[in-house]
Formats: structure tokens, C-alpha cells, sequence
């Protein structure tokens, strides 16, 4: 029998390991506890957060010669209109986010034999309040585009996968929680 294993398997769960740690929750007791001092868990925050994360997106960037342009027309006091992203635009830009995440991520999860004990710990502490985030605000969530909707569903699964190999590599190392 293993000995990481209690005596009465019809209680166990294999998947218990991957609950948060006694450290983790009280972390995240304090991390809450934070942001409620800093009115940062009040619903208009947290709208504010997901409306600004959907701004960040279609956010265009612009170059020199356009900033100048932009800043001499309010001096003059006639601002530019807004430079919004084309449909196609903003497609392609949501594309490429998720090539970037799934770029990161599977490089991460890849790495994840090569870390350190310490790194493994930070790994699975940090993918946990990641978890935890996105636990506070996905109610906020329906209000964005589909696109985006889904980056963050998708994060979410990679940080959900990270965590679970982190713990799973430590604890083929021997190291518990």
C-alpha cells in the first residue's frame, strides 16, 4: 500500500492533493484582506478591472509621428477621433495572444523538471492566486467579448495544468506540500 495514502481508500481522493496548502489559503486570506482594505474587491473595481483588461486589448498603439500629431490637435483643441482596431484587427491580435499564452505556458510546463524546489513551491503558490483571482472576478466576465472570454478561460486552464504538474513533479520528487 502507499504510504501517502490513508488507510481508508473509499475516503481518499487522488485529487486532494491538488487543494491549496494550509499556506496558500492563509495567503490568500491575507491577499483578500488586502484588496478589501484597498477597495479593490468592491464590485465597481472589479468591473473596472475586466472593462480595463477588454480596453487593453483593442488598445492601439501608435507611433511617434502619430503621438505628436495626436498631442498637437488637443493643443489646438480639436482632438482625433479615436483610432479603433478593424474587426479582422482585433481578431488577429486575439489570435496572437493566445499563440503567445499557449507559447509561455507550454514552455513553463515543459520547464517544469528542471526547477528548483523553491521555483516549484513559487509555481504552484502563484498559479494558485491566479486561481484565486479569476475566482473573484468571473462573474464580471460576461460583459466581455466572446474572444476575450475565451483568452481567459484558456488561461485559466493552463494556470489549473501548471499547478497540478508542479505538485505532481514534487511529489514524484518526494517533497510535500
Amino acid at each position: 500500500m502507499d504510504s501517502n495514502q490513508p488507510a481508508n481508500l473509499s475516503s481518499y481522493d487522488p485529487n486532494s492533493k491538488y487543494l491549496p496548502s494550509e499556506t496558500e489559503i492563509q495567503t490568500s486570506i491575507e491577499f483578500e484582506k488586502s484588496l478589501e482594505d484597498q477597495d479593490l474587491l468592491k464590485p465597481e473595481a472589479l468591473h473596472k478591472t475586466t472593462s480595463d483588461f477588454s480596453a487593453l486589448n483593442k488598445y492601439v498603439v501608435l507611433s511617434p509621428t502619430e503621438i505628436d500629431a495626436e498631442a498637437q490637435a488637443w493643443k489646438n483643441g480639436t482632438p482625433l477621433p479615436e483610432k479603433t482596431l478593424t474587426s479582422e484587427e482585433l481578431k488577429a491580435r486575439y489570435e496572437a495572444k493566445i499563440t503567445q499564452m499557449n507559447a509561455f505556458y507550454g514552455n513553463a510546463l515543459t520547464d517544469i523538471p528542471k526547477l528548483s524546489t523553491l521555483q516549484l513551491n513559487n509555481l504552484r503558490s502563484n498559479s494558485y492566486i491566479g486561481i484565486f483571482a479569476y475566482s473573484h472576478l468571473q462573474e464580471y466576465f460576461s460583459d466581455l467579448p466572446q474572444q476575450e472570454k475565451e483568452i481567459i478561460e484558456k488561461n485559466l486552464n493552463w494556470l489549473v495544468n501548471l499547478r497540478k504538474a508542479a505538485i505532481d513533479e514534487m511529489a514524484q520528487r518526494g517533497i510535500s506540500k
